[in-house]
């Protein structure tokens, strides 16, 4: 009798240790939080609301694949690096910056690059910073790029308020260039009514790696599941076909 009962009591020790570290993982995993940056065409909202982007979407697929879903929040960039910078774990696409390489942990990149530079009318040959002299060029407000480009004073520079309004003025003939990250130009530049052909080779001044990036604290198995998924969706081609399916096969 008295072997049954400690069988009994082992067995049931056992069990709620089970119990507990399913439970363990399934409240660290739903205290995760997904965040993209809100910035078309990353992340961004439709017509009729719907949260929509090609970093959004790539996201929501990292997050089927590890099994790990959880609400995919389009956050402001300031929100997000606020997000980025709190106590819960958070986790993003991103650029490989040296502000994110020195202050998160960058678990996998994607298979992607952002690139920001200066994206000229078709039949201008952008070569280096030598051939933007003589060009009016928009620069939207807020957009910074290095030393050599913000301290030229060789250049002609105009600030429109934002991207919309900056390709506005190059779709009229008032600019012969717009300057900022190329994706975001080419993609509001086509919604604008521009074509592909309107488009030179964009001369790129800055480019980087986009990441899959969290805050430091993330548990390893979590980490591990988000990384594999990661490198499935790259290796087989996923995460290429939805950046496809908004830019095709131009090369921005």
């Amino acid at each position: 009798m008295k072997r049954s009962l400690k069988r009994y009591s082992c067995s049931q020790i056992i069990l709620v240790c089970i119990l507990l570290s399913i439970s363990t993982t399934s409240n660290t995993e739903n205290n995760i939080a997904m965040v993209t940056m809100e910035q078309v065409p990353y992340g961004f909202w439709t017509a009729n609301g719907k949260p929509t982007g090609v970093l959004y979407d790539i996201l929501n697929n990292i997050m089927t694949e590890s099994g790990i879903e959880q609400p995919n929040n389009i956050l402001s960039v300031k929100r997000l690096l606020a997000a980025m910078l709190s106590r819960q774990n958070t986790c993003s696409l991103v650029g490989n910056s040296p502000e994110v390489v020195d202050k998160h942990d960058l678990v996998e990149p994607i298979g992607l690059s952002m690139k920001v530079g200066v994206l000229p009318k078709d039949g201008i040959v952008l070569v280096d910073y030598s051939s933007l002299k003589g060009l009016i060029i928009a620069v939207p407000s807020g957009i910074h790029f290095d030393n050599n480009f913000n301290k030229g004073n060789s250049l002609s520079i105009v600030s429109p308020r934002n991207y919309v309004n900056a390709l506005k003025m190059f779709k009229n003939g008032q600019v012969d260039a717009v300057a900022g990250a190329i994706p975001t130009l080419w993609f509001n530049g086509i919604k604008e009514g521009l074509t592909a052909t309107d488009f030179g080779r964009p001369l790129i001044v800055i480019q980087g790696e986009i990441i899959l990036v969290c805050n430091y604290g993330l548990p390893k198995e979590v980490r591990n599941k988000l990384k594999n998924a990661v490198i499935k969706l790259r290796t087989n081609g996923s995460i290429q076909k939805i950046y496809d399916g908004y830019f095709g096969n131009i090369d921005i």
